[in-house]
């Protein structure tokens, strides 16, 4: 067996295996969840719902722009540590009911809502979070 179909088949169950995050090497720290939870339930959870589920939109209302899901159902997990603290301090796209909240939450503040985002992942998720989910997604197959 070449040593690259080897590592292309051994790499995915390692990954799924090591439950870390792919920015850090290590799950969120415990004190940071903690700490981000509280943050979450007083400046997120009225959108983003219990647990990160995200807002739950009638078929009917296309045009709303509903709050995503922050847990491991949706997409969050795509995006790096530094990209969630950026949105979460200046806000989404425009069009997104997303607010910018640098006014309000400190640089630490963002990282600990961060450290609480990413404790509603899972291992695989961690593991392949940020720019190597695309080879997750293509090996998870």
């Amino acid at each position: 067996m070449r040593i690259g179909t080897l590592l292309a088949t051994l790499i995915p169950f390692l990954m799924v295996a090591w439950p870390v995050s792919a920015e850090t090497n290590k799950p969120p720290e415990p004190a940071a969840v903690a700490r981000g939870t509280k943050l979450y339930e007083k400046y997120c959870l009225a959108c983003h719902g219990e647990k990160g589920a995200g807002e739950a939109v009638a078929p009917w209302a296309k045009s709303y722009n509903a709050a995503p899901a922050l847990d491991n159902s949706m997409h969050t997990w795509h995006h790096t540590d530094e990209g969630l603290a950026k949105t979460i301090l200046k806000g989404a796209r425009a069009g997104s009911r997303m607010p910018a909240w640098e006014n309000t939450l400190t640089t630490e503040q963002a990282r600990d809502l961060v450290a609480y985002i990413k404790s509603l992942w899972g291992a695989w998720e961690l593991s392949c979070q940020g720019p190597r989910h695309m080879m997750c997604l293509r090996n998870r197959k």
